[in-house]
């Protein structure tokens, strides 16, 4: 309890001094998504815990926000797969830390994307699909996203905080965990989505930083469209995730992978 309540206090001063802050509210477990892990890190109060989460998007790159990477060396910072992150039994090996080169940018483009190099292929686990440039864009075109008056719904997933009633009671599982989180915007480099549990939206909060977007095809696949970036202080209102389907996410992920060759 008292590793909780020190982290949480943590979080409390991040957010007030404007870091990016974000974590799955109004979730449940998730078994399904075994592509997305925990970035773990060493901290000498708490030793191993999760600082963010993130996602496979090829057997040896584990894709994540700028801020959970930025400052790191890979001898800090292990992966898991683990649906259980806070006691995880299998640790993955990082070799290189790589924050996007323009991070941090303006509010407007944060460049908030980075990666981890894992020392060996995860050959068991099947990456996430990526999107084509301007997916979401022509998602919008087609008015998939605002469709009969209704908004479409993205899955958010991530092993951070969730909250109790009435906010902002937060508190850490540790677990991996999704949620629907509805349409709100799209952004030259955001998706925003909705968190508004009256709304019947779950969403991100602290610790899901790095997390997927994943937007669902009529066929039931999955497409990794954004990364958890960031939202208000008590995740409780919005959600702001990075545009994947963008030649700034999209370069950086193909100079990530080509550097492996």
């Amino acid at each position: 309890m008292k590793k909780y309540i020190i982290m949480v206090g943590l979080v409390l001063v991040l957010a007030l001094v404007a870091l990016p802050a974000a974590a799955i509210t109004w979730g449940e477990p998730d078994s399904q998504h075994t592509n997305v892990g925990a970035m773990i890190v060493d901290y000498p109060e708490w030793g191993l815990v999760p600082r963010c989460s993130g996602t496979l998007i090829h057997p040896q790159v584990f894709l994540t926000a700028g801020h959970c990477v930025f400052g790191f060396a890979a001898n800090e910072a292990w992966v898991t797969f683990d649906q259980d992150g806070y006691h995880p039994t299998n640790l993955v090996e990082v070799v290189e830390v790589v924050p996007h080169p323009n991070f941090p940018g303006p509010s407007s483009n944060r460049y908030d994307v980075g990666a981890l190099v894992l020392a060996e292929p995860i050959l068991d686990i099947e990456p996430a699909t990526l999107p084509e440039l301007g997916f979401l864009d022509q998602l919008l075109a087609d008015g998939a996203l605002k469709e009969r008056g209704q908004k479409a719904k993205f899955t958010l997933v991530g092993y951070g905080a969730t909250l109790d009633w009435p906010p902002p009671d937060i508190y850490y599982e540790d677990q991996r965990q999704f949620a629907q989180s509805e349409y709100r915007a799209l952004l030259k480099s955001w998706l925003r989505l909705s968190q508004n549990q009256a709304t019947g939206d779950g969403g991100t909060c602290y610790g899901d930083s790095g997390g997927p977007a994943f937007w669902t095809e009529e066929d039931g696949s999955e497409v990794l469209v954004g990364v958890t970036s960031w939202g208000d202080m008590q995740c409780v209102a919005s959600g702001f995730n990075y545009r994947v389907d963008i030649p700034d996410t999209l370069d950086f992920i193909a100079d990530v992978i080509a550097s492996l060759d």
